[in-house]
């Protein structure tokens, strides 16, 4: 039989994407938009001299000063996972992590990221489940009033962060 595994079996290097944005520690904020905006990505990870060392998502960036450095933004430490790891292992650890995109790492390098949404195209549940407000399944977290996306944890909490 050909064709591809059922998504069970499949693993995460079938459904990462390859092909990587990155930023440096020292890159600005605006320069960090910019880059998601073109690339049409949400989530960059960031490193210094080669080295994977945290990850931005947009929703990270949303009321940073245009010339703030990703270093004071990004999130530390990052999770990550293997290329050969299940891809319901992968579903599970951002589901834990309450995150939406994982680095892969193959031997200590940076050599791609999985995201919730290559999850959910390839048929596994959500990752984050929907914001008990207005229903949007995009950059929702947990919160103590629930689970919430961001425009409206930012509306809620007046903005602040």
């Amino acid at each position: 039989m050909t064709g591809l595994a059922p998504t069970a079996e499949r693993r995460v290097a079938e459904l990462m994407s390859w092909a990587l944005e990155t930023a440096e520690v020292a890159t600005t904020c605006r320069e960090a938009r910019r880059m998601c905006a073109a690339r049409a990505v949400h989530h960059l990870p960031v490193v210094e001299g080669g080295i994977l060392v945290g990850i931005v998502c947009t929703c990270d960036l949303r009321g940073a000063s245009a010339d703030d450095q990703l270093g004071r933004r990004m999130r530390t430490p990052v999770v990550t996972i293997r290329p050969d790891a299940p891809t319901w292992d992968a579903l599970g650890t951002m589901r834990q992590a309450d995150v939406g995109a994982l680095p892969v790492l193959y031997h200590g390098f940076l050599i791609g990221i999985v995201t919730a949404g290559d999850l959910e195209r390839a048929g596994l549940a959500s990752t984050r489940g929907h914001c008990a407000l207005c229903g949007a399944r995009h950059h929702v977290r947990g919160t103590p009033r629930g689970r919430r996306c961001v425009a409206c944890w930012e509306i809620e909490s007046g903005g602040k962060q």
